[in-house]
C-alpha cells in the first residue's frame, strides 16, 4: 500500500543505459500506422534492465504479434535526447521517467503517455544510501553533506528535497554533485560523497562490493512509455494494442517475478542468468494512477524544476 509519505515524495528512478538491446526486424513506421499488411510497425527505445521486463516478456512470447505489432527495440538514450527523438519520428515510444515527461509537458512539447511502466516499492529498494559506518540516520543528517546524484536538477536530488520538505527542511543546505550511477558506490567507499541515490541495476552490485545501508526508498510512479501527439493521434489502435500487450506480460510476471527474469532478461541484455533472478525488481502496473502522479508535478514545482503545476489527467488518453 503506498503511503502519504510515498505520494509526496515521489520521483523517478534513472533508466541505466548498458549495452545493445536484442530488435525484431521490419521497416518501422515514424507514425505509427499501420502498413498495408495490417502490421503496425513501432520502433521502441528501452534500457536492458529490469524495468523493461514487461516489453521482453511480450516480444520472447508473441503478444506484440497476437496484436498485429512489430516491434523494433533500440537502445535508450538519456530523457531530453529521448524526447526529442519521439518528437522528431525516429522512435515511436520509449521507456522515460516521470520528471522527464512532465518537463517536456510543461515546456509545451508535444508527447504523452503511451502505456505506464513501473513503480517504487520498499522491495525495489532504489533510494538514498550512506555508509553503514555513517552517522547519517535519516535525510536531516545530510543537511550540510555532499550527496551524489545522477544528474542535478532531476531524479536523485528531486526524491531528497522532496523528502525534505516533507519534514520542514530546507533542502539548499544539501551540497548535490552529479556522479554516474557506476561510479557511486566507489564514490561512498573513498568517503568522496556522505550520500548517493541508487537504483538497479546498480544497487545489486553496489551492496556486493560496500557495506550499504538505506535512509529513504523511492516509492510511487518511477517510469512509463511515452509517444508523441502523432502518434497516439495518427493510430490510437496501436497504442491501445502496445497496452494490452504489456498487460498481458504483466500478468505473465506476477505469477513469479524472479523466475521470469531470470528466463528473460539475459535473452535481451548481457545480464547473466543468476543476476537477473537476484536483482530487486519494481511493481510492473498497468493502470494509470493520476492522484501519484500529480504528487510528483506538485513536487517538481515546490523545488523549482517545472514552472507552474498541471493535471495530471493531461498526460494520458483513455483510448
Amino acid at each position: 500500500m503506498k503511503t502519504r509519505f510515498a505520494r509526496v515524495c515521489a520521483a523517478v528512478a534513472t533508466l541505466a543505459l548498458a549495452g545493445t538491446v536484442a530488435a525484431c526486424g521490419g521497416e518501422t513506421s515514424s507514425s505509427g500506422a499501420p502498413s498495408e499488411d495490417g502490421i503496425t510497425r513501432m520502433t521502441l527505445s528501452i534500457p536492458p534492465v529490469g524495468d523493461s521486463l514487461p516489453v521482453y516478456v511480450a516480444q520472447m512470447k508473441g503478444y506484440f504479434a497476437d496484436n498485429d505489432l512489430e516491434i523494433e527495440l533500440t537502445p535508450a538514450a538519456n530523457g531530453a535526447t529521448t524526447i526529442n527523438a519521439l518528437i522528431s519520428g525516429s522512435t515511436d515510444l520509449a521507456l522515460v521517467s516521470y520528471p522527464s515527461i512532465i518537463k517536456a509537458v510543461d515546456s509545451g512539447l508535444p508527447v504523452t503517455i503511451a502505456a505506464t511502466g513501473i513503480d517504487g516499492t520498499d522491495d525495489y529498494k532504489g533510494g538514498i544510501y550512506v555508509r553503514s559506518d555513517s552517522s547519517a540516520a535519516t535525510a536531516a543528517d545530510l543537511l550540510g553533506k555532499k550527496v551524489a546524484t545522477p544528474s542535478l536538477g532531476s531524479v536523485g536530488d528531486i526524491f531528497l528535497r522532496g523528502v525534505l520538505l516533507s519534514e520542514g527542511l530546507d533542502y539548499n543546505q544539501v551540497d548535490f554533485v552529479e556522479l554516474p550511477q557506476a561510479n557511486m558506490a566507489t564514490a561512498l567507499a573513498a568517503g568522496d560523497v556522505d550520500a548517493a541515490f541508487i537504483t538497479e541495476p546498480t544497487l545489486s552490485s553496489a551492496l556486493e562490493t560496500v557495506d550499504l545501508r538505506s535512509i529513504a526508498y523511492q516509492n510511487g510512479p518511477q517510469g512509463l512509455f511515452a509517444t508523441s501527439e502523432k502518434v497516439i493521434e495518427t493510430n490510437p489502435d496501436a497504442i491501445r494494442a502496445f497496452r494490452a500487450a504489456l498487460a498481458r506480460a504483466v500478468e505473465d510476471i506476477e505469477l513469479d517475478p524472479h523466475a521470469v527474469a531470470a528466463e528473460t532478461l539475459p535473452r535481451f541484455s548481457d545480464m547473466d542468468e543468476d543476476t537477473a533472478r537476484n536483482m530487486n525488481l519494481p511493481e510492473y502496473v498497468t493502470e494509470y494512477d493520476a492522484e501519484d502522479v500529480q504528487s510528483v508535478i506538485d513536487l517538481m514545482v515546490e523545488v523549482g524544476i517545472v514552472k507552474e503545476s498541471f493535471s495530471a489527467d493531461k498526460m494520458y488518453r483513455s483510448l
